[in-house]
């Protein structure tokens, strides 16, 4: 437990150290599920400091205020302050008899599921449109959907032929945010969707073979370990894709196990279903393949808790060959990451960790 406890913690508001208010403990919780980071702070208020200076976090009306929480290494030379959270304050719970604040934050995704959907898109591709949504939220976009197909290449949403748009109002489309859209479109596309600071990030998801994977050693002394396994499909996984084109009066279909595609259902197999409207068959089976890695990672996974590395995100890979026997893979996917700190229990982190690889 030493090496959790050499850290520094402080937090920046609108860019600078507030007055007053340093950070006691914290809560991070990170994924790459479609959801945002959240964090919860609690700070000590010194008000022999604040004097008759309002509080940062009371002030006279309601704004939208910028949070990074960033930590340090003590016990290394030249260590940098790295950023474990980044993101917007929304809820405030203060106890000026006990001279404490608590302050919960989301990350910058939080602003799309704000935004309520109110317009329509013709002739849009699927990064066309995530740029504009968040644009319309007021962040910067970083997208790159790939080339799996018309899936990220082709017009999305609505065809070209005009007579769709009677059905793009409001109240007629199944999309109530900017948030459900964004998702949406990058999952079909088989990409993450995640924010980084005020930038929201999309990229096809990556194994830990591939160029730019963030592999991480699991050799370091783990605090506990626990192994997790579903043994409800000993028959394998099927995902079933069911398409049709109501003007051309089509259906298309689709069956795949993992291996292989069929136009009939397997034997043996839990059978998911799905059904994907006017997308043609190079486009159900990338949606497939897609849809099968993210049901198979839910058969196992692991649980490691860890001294603090503030570089360990989601999305990144971890070594977990000396954790598990032989059956299970050498490196795993980090899918979920909860840092807590406190002045009792140190830094140390949470992790959920999955096979990627499929």
């Amino acid at each position: 437990m030493s090496d959790a406890r050499k850290w520094d913690v402080r937090l920046l508001v609108n860019g600078a150290v507030p007055v007053g208010t340093p950070v006691m403990a914290f809560r991070v919780s990170a994924t790459r599920y479609a959801a945002c980071d959240t964090a919860e702070l609690r700070l000590a208020v010194d008000r022999e400091v604040l004097g008759d200076t309002r509080p940062w976090f009371d002030s006279s009306s309601a704004t939208r205020m910028d949070v990074q929480l960033q930590s340090l290494r003590q016990d290394q030379a030249g260590a940098r302050w790295e950023t474990v959270f980044h993101g917007v304050a929304d809820y405030v719970i203060w106890s000026p008899d006990e001279h404490q604040v608590t302050v919960e934050c989301r990350d910058y995704l939080s602003l799309l599921l704000d935004m309520r959907v109110q317009d329509a898109w013709l002739n849009c591709r699927a990064s066309e449109l995530i740029e504009l949504v968040v644009e319309a939220a007021g962040l910067t976009s970083d997208i790159d959907l790939g080339q799996d197909g018309d899936v990220a290449t082709g017009m999305t949403g609505q065809f070209w032929q005009i007579e769709h748009k009677r059905g793009s109002s409001l109240a007629q489309h199944r999309f109530q945010t900017a948030f459900d859209i964004a998702f949406f479109l990058a999952r079909e596309a088989n990409c993450d969707l995640y924010a980084d600071g005020q930038t929201i990030v999309a990229r096809p998801v990556i194994t830990a073979s591939d160029s730019g994977a963030v592999v991480h050693s699991g050799a370091s002394a783990g605090l506990a370990t626990t192994l997790h396994r579903d043994l409800a499909a000993p028959d394998g996984i099927v995902v079933h894709l069911a398409s049709w084109d109501s003007r051309q009066r089509s259906r298309t279909e689709i069956f795949f196990d993992g291996q292989s595609f069929s136009a009939t259902s397997p034997q043996k197999g839990l059978v998911h279903s799905f059904r994907v409207p006017g997308r043609r068959l190079d486009d159900l089976k990338a949606i497939a393949q897609g849809k099968y890695v993210r049901i198979a990672a839910q058969q196992r996974h692991m649980r490691v808790r860890l001294p603090g590395q503030a570089e360990v995100k989601p999305r990144h890979f971890m070594n977990v060959d000396q954790y598990a026997g032989p059956e299970w893979p050498e490196i795993m996917g980090i899918d979920a990451v909860v840092s807590h700190c406190s002045v009792g229990e140190g830094f140390v982190q949470d992790l959920v960790l999955r096979e990627r690889s499929a």
